[in-house]
């Protein structure tokens, strides 16, 4: 994470095996391995979440050109006006703002009732259920709602899942698109190749 050029060598692994583009919290050198690939890859996206500490780092995000910043799940997940203040925020700025949830269907369903801008929902989703809570619910909210863009996190449960496993789970979901934790250029590649496989053909 505090290594600018080995994050980078993911990145562009990823990359050529077909991923276009990162969710990041701005924090280490990952950013700026971001912004390397952005500024010399046309099609490379850049979205976040923001910092969980007293200040969530906004505008860095901004900086970086993020088009999607999502309220981090320590901030969302109390579903008070602090989580409203930092959506105001976000879309103030011109960004789509999104929410990512740790225990994802009272925030999914607080964020359906008080938050009409946001359409996007960085969730925890994946074949065991785990960090997902009432995995049927979470699946049924998924599914029912049209009109939202659901984002994959843990898709691998901690490392416990297969890929293959895992993103034909994720396929049979309106998941739109996953965001996976790598640490090594072999992971990047078998992972993004993997996840491409499923959701492109679902």
């Amino acid at each position: 994470m505090n290594n600018k050029d080995a994050v980078l060598e993911i990145l562009e692994a990823s990359y050529e095996a077909g991923g276009r583009g990162i969710e990041l919290i701005p924090a280490g050198k990952v950013g700026e391995a971001a912004k390397v690939m952005a500024e010399t890859h046309d099609d490379f996206i850049i979205t976040g979440s923001t910092f969980p500490g007293p200040d969530p780092l906004i505008y860095e995000l901004a900086n970086l050109d993020a088009k999607l910043i999502f309220a981090h799940g320590m901030v969302s997940d109390k579903k008070d006006e602090n989580l409203e203040k930092l959506i105001d925020e976000i879309e103030s700025m011109g960004i789509i703002p999104g929410i990512a949830a740790h225990n994802p269907v009272s925030t999914l369903e607080y964020a359906f009732e008080n938050l009409p801008s946001v359409k996007a929902f960085l969730i925890p989703f994946n074949a065991q259920g785990m960090f997902m809570g009432d995995q049927t619910k979470l699946e049924k909210i998924v599914d029912s709602h049209k009109n939202y863009n659901f984002i994959g996190m843990k898709t691998l449960a901690a490392g416990n899942l297969d890929p293959n496993q895992a993103f034909d789970y994720i396929s049979q979901h309106k998941i739109c698109c996953v965001s996976i934790g790598m640490v090594t250029i072999e992971e990047a590649k078998v992972s993004t190749e993997i996840a491409l496989k499923f959701l492109q053909t679902s």
